[in-house]
């Protein structure tokens, strides 16, 4: 396995031989935020190639770097994070030549290590700050707030009967012939972050037992056309994912929102993280009409070099 020196410190790339020990540390040290679990790591490597470290027992590291910018940062720190660790990683943020960025930092982190958060400005990143909603809520759709979402489900039962099933590997094949049949109606154009996250969608597919995903397949007549992607990020929360479904079957979208929170709701989880809009405001507004509960907000830490109280 190559290593790297990052700020003095010995990164390693993700990889699956990782897989345990990096599981095991993150469901330890669970986050808001929907980031830190090993399957989102190893999907998104590709495009973040993300790195880790401990440097300390308990304080684990994990690098990144972006296309838009050469320089390699961090994610917020998972553990304990000692006053010691804060102090030493301040000091070697402190020695780069550029300032270093600390991202998807959560409220939490920022309240409780308000001595490292000193040298750094920090910043709100609204697009990538995460939609919580009740589980039984979306599994309900109670009030005349979701009465928009129940009439698109009534014309969906009035058009087409579904059937669900719980996602396994044996039915892997069937969520890419639905990858295959988006592209064959709706020639999506393939650039940018949808790029990115078609092939983290794809990564996770090819090693959904190895992430220890669980998802749900919707038919209609036979025929796959939708299906959703998810996993617990802490014992009360599920982060969905990834959800695929054909625009040619009217409300379609939301027979499988619905069908995965009934899902979801019925295991006993009180809420489901549905993730970040990233700036998209068609994304946004679909997000914002399933009323979320909360939003977990995300910051972005810039070294400053400010020690003033």
């Amino acid at each position: 396995m190559s290593v790297r020196s990052f700020m003095g410190i010995d990164f390693s790339p993700i990889d699956m031989d990782d897989r345990e020990k990096l599981t095991a540390f993150l469901a330890k040290y669970p986050q808001p935020l929907t980031g830190y679990t090993f399957a989102t790591l190893a999907a998104w490597e590709p495009f973040f190639h993300y790195e880790w470290a401990f440097v300390e027992p308990e304080t684990l590291l994990i690098s990144y770097v972006l296309e838009s910018d050469p320089h390699r940062h961090i994610m917020q720190p998972i553990g304990l994070f000692s006053a010691g660790a804060a102090n030493s990683l301040a000091g070697r943020a402190g020695d780069l030549p550029y300032p270093l960025k600390v991202i998807c930092v959560c409220e939490d982190f920022l309240n409780n290590h308000v001595e490292f958060c000193r040298s750094f400005g920090a910043a709100e990143d609204r697009n990538i700050s995460n939609y919580i909603y009740k589980a039984s809520a979306l599994a309900k759709l109670p009030g005349r707030k979701y009465a928009r979402k129940r009439n698109l489900l009534a014309q969906a039962e009035s058009q087409y009967s579904w059937s669900c099933q719980t996602l396994t590997s044996e039915l892997i094949s069937s969520c890419f012939s639905i990858l295959d049949s988006i592209v064959e109606e709706e020639d999506p154009v393939l650039e940018g972050m949808l790029k990115w996250e078609t092939s983290a969608l794809e990564c996770t597919l090819r090693h959904f037992d190895a992430f220890s995903q669980q998802g749900l397949l919707v038919s209609v007549g036979g025929r796959p056309v939708a299906f959703s992607i998810y996993e617990p990020i802490n014992p009360k929360t599920v982060a969905v994912h990834f959800e695929r479904a054909l625009r040619s079957y009217k409300g379609l979208h939301q027979v499988i929102n619905w069908e995965t929170a009934k899902a979801i709701a019925a295991q006993g989880y009180d809420f489901i993280n549905r993730e970040e809009d990233i700036g998209d405001p068609g994304l946004r507004d679909a997000k914002l009409s399933y009323h979320p509960l909360k939003l977990n907000k995300s910051y972005e830490l810039t070294y400053s070099g400010r020690t003033d109280s």
